[in-house]
């Protein structure tokens, strides 16, 4: 049985529109709102009546058990610490978590409520071992490859962009590096956490690089995804919706 009845989501992009789907298709699951910028943006017509907004006060009013955000970071930041006054939100855009005062919004809004915020893995494998882990790590390293334009940017950019902590990547690529925030959030936090982003020109693939060292381990982590032709590669959306099928539970065998 589902632990959640009753479904928000934020944003309707390519994550976005498959999660909608995926709740249309479960029938004990009630998708309650799709809140998203323009209505303009949504590319099924035959949603329910009334489940479309854009009034953010209107979503934060319709009762809800799960809220799942899709959208970018700053619609995280300014709706999370609100929904988790009476809801458990899933968080894809956690890049909006490397403010201080927004990470510190939502544990005390998590702390308040009882409710929970949850880090989907997105396009990175291994979140759950950098979590257990965690008191033995030493150093974590993440570094992304990826093309100009996937990255925001010009086709000809080559190099690496950027090297430092995750905190100030998440400034810099907001839209690009949640693996990076993930990581952090699940080890040793955006401040310990080293990301590095390269432009490869003409790279067809989305590539991230996990390097894991700690008391009594060492682990190398590496994922591809093809480009999808904008920010997301081509497995984010399937793993997105594993996540989504974990947090709602079921029965049987569930690999968590």
């Amino acid at each position: 049985m589902a632990r959640y009845s009753k479904i928000g989501v934020i944003g309707s992009g390519t994550i976005g529109t498959e999660i909608i789907e995926h709740i249309l298709r479960a029938t004990e699951l009630e998708l309650a709102f799709v809140l998203v910028s323009s209505a303009e943006s949504i590319t099924r017509p035959d949603l329910p009546a009334g489940v479309v907004t854009t009034d953010a006060e209107e979503a934060l009013a319709t009762p809800v058990d799960l809220v799942i955000e899709a959208s970018v970071p700053g619609a995280l930041a300014d709706l999370a610490p609100r929904f988790l006054e009476g809801a458990d939100v899933c968080g894809f855009s956690c890049t909006a978590l490397a403010d201080p005062a927004i990470e510190q919004a939502v544990r005390h809004a998590c702390a308040a409520s009882g409710h929970a915020f949850y880090v989907p893995h997105g396009a990175i494998l291994a979140l759950d071992g950098i979590a257990d882990g965690r008191a033995l790590l030493e150093s974590v390293t993440v570094t992304t490859s990826k093309s100009g334009p996937s990255l925001g940017i010009g086709e000809g950019a080559s190099g690496i962009l950027f090297e430092g902590p995750t905190r100030e990547v998440c400034a810099r690529f907001p839209r690009n590096v949640n693996v990076h925030a993930a990581i952090a959030l699940a080890g040793l936090g955006f401040d310990r956490t080293v990301s590095r982003v390269v432009a490869v020109p003409g790279l067809k693939t989305m590539q991230h690089h996990v390097e894991v060292k700690g008391q009594g381990l060492e682990w190398d982590i590496r994922v591809s995804s093809r480009s999808l032709g904008g920010v997301t590669g081509a497995y984010t959306p399937q793993s997105a919706l594993g996540s989504i099928d974990r947090l709602l539970g079921g029965s049987g065998i569930v690999v968590a």
